[in-house]
């Protein structure tokens, strides 16, 4: 008989990705996936100082469960971020510096985490995944 596992405590690191920026790169999954990545590597790091147990139990872990989730624009984005500082929740804005493929710096992603699903909040869980 399978055992069903109970994940409700298992920590996640969240990346929120603006579409707004996704099309305004002409739709570039690799500069993408690169903004997540700074957005998951860039909470974590800022959880290390105001959240160490979390940080340590999640680098422990064995899993280290990241998310992908997409936002409509950068407006939604820098919202979530204001929600997640006055939640105390470990986070991160990531704004790429335009070098390369945006004309000007633009904000492209969120890092949120490393948090339990019981955590999340629910502006998170009604998020859709970035396809």
């Amino acid at each position: 008989m399978a055992t069903l596992i109970d994940n409700t405590d298992e920590l996640r690191i969240y990346a929120i990705v603006s579409l707004e920026a996704y099309k305004a790169c002409g739709g570039n999954r690799g500069k993408m996936l690169a903004q997540a990545g700074h957005a998951f590597l860039h909470t974590f790091w800022a959880a290390e100082e105001s959240h160490p147990q979390h940080a340590m139990r999640y680098k422990y872990s064995g899993v280290a469960v990241k998310i992908a989730l997409a936002a409509p624009d950068a407006a939604h984005v820098e919202a979530m971020a204001l929600l997640a500082k006055a939640s105390g929740l470990p986070h991160s804005l990531v704004t790429d510096a335009g070098r390369t493929v945006f004309p000007e710096p633009t904000v492209t992603a969120l890092g949120i985490g490393p948090i339990s699903k019981a955590e999340a909040p629910q502006w998170l869980k009604d998020l859709r995944p970035f396809l």
